[in-house]
């Protein structure tokens, strides 16, 4: 009992020696650059591939391979090509290290932003010749990149449900002015409505001021119109013949014309 006691303890006395031994050790070992563990591990980006699953799945070898998310857009940025390489040197220095922000850069190149995404999520109609399981993963797929993007809460997610509702429910005047403002959340939503409303309320109130005509003055030199008198009506001279009287026997025409009706017989 005592021997194996005493062989119990030096055993973890020697285990905690060679673990003191192998710290110094591991971190002076340099960890292996993602650039260039990257390659070996993902195949280039090409024209046919789904850039969504291909991002998905350079993250899912991020994470296993245990690279330090500062370092993820180094890594991706020599397997990018076509389209999604113009993304990344559209953006600046800082940007370019910024796998979030290089990520959405490069989705809404491809018109797979979040703005796109909703609106298409409303557009989405059914399609009875398609198969029912592709459709479904489709919507599904737009929701994510509606409601999901940059990770957030489930608070955040229902609020971003709630301003989308309401702000669809507006009027279509004040629908306009306050989705010009672009609110993510319900504070910026209820601003945003309020300043619409305001302006609304603001110009209704106005009255439209009288419009002035200045009359032109014309050129120096240029001759002015001479305004003339009326000239008098023609009137019949004393000595004229007298004016025929009005022809009488047309009356008695239409007189004669009126048919005669014979005497009523009693019966």
């Amino acid at each position: 009992q005592q021997c194996f006691e005493l062989l119990t303890e030096q055993h973890g006395q020697i285990q905690g020696y060679l673990a003191e031994l192998r710290l110094p050790a591991a971190q002076n070992i340099p960890l292996p650059d993602p650039r260039v563990t990257a390659g070996p591990l993902l195949p280039k980006l090409t024209a046919d591939d789904d850039i969504e699953a291909y991002l998905k799945m350079f993250e899912s070898v991020a994470r296993t391979e245990g690279w330090a998310r500062g370092n993820w857009a180094a890594a991706l940025a020599p397997l990018l090509s076509g389209e999604a390489q113009r993304a990344y040197f559209s953006l600046s220095a800082s940007s370019q290290n910024n796998y979030n922000e290089l990520k959405r850069e490069i989705l809404g190149r491809l018109g797979l932003s979040a703005t796109t995404a909703e609106q298409r999520f409303h557009d989405w109609e059914y399609k009875a010749r398609l198969p029912v399981r592709a459709q479904a993963a489709d919507l599904m797929r737009l929701a994510e990149h509606w409601l999901l993007e940059e990770s957030p809460s489930p608070a955040q997610v229902a609020e971003r449900v709630v301003v989308d509702r309401m702000l669809r429910a507006l009027p279509r005047s004040m629908r306009q002015a306050a989705g010009m403002r672009g609110p993510k959340t319900i504070a910026e939503l209820i601003e945003a409505v309020e300043l619409a409303d305001a302006t609304y309320h603001r110009g209704a109130g106005a009255t439209i001021p009288r419009r002035v005509t200045q009359e032109r003055r014309p050129p120096e030199g240029t001759p002015r119109p001479v305004h003339r008198p009326p000239s008098p009506r023609d009137e019949p001279m004393p000595t004229d013949p007298p004016s025929p009287p009005a022809r009488a026997w047309m009356q008695a025409v239409w007189y004669t014309a009126k048919p005669q009706r014979g005497p009523l017989k009693s019966l």
